[in-house]
């Protein structure tokens, strides 16, 4: 669980970095959905 918690926590870091990167808040808010949508089939799929 430990590795887990560490997996999500660097991945959280690093979208924190690539948001500070991202020009305006609609590319923001697209990339945010787009990994969503990503995440969700990437979770769903067996």
């Amino acid at each position: 669980m430990k590795r887990v918690t560490g997996f999500i926590l660097f991945w959280i870091a690093v979208g924190m970095v690539i948001d500070m990167l991202l020009p305006n808040l609609f590319v923001q808010i697209l990339c945010a959905v787009l990994c969503v949508l990503i995440g969700f089939e990437l979770y769903r799929c067996k």
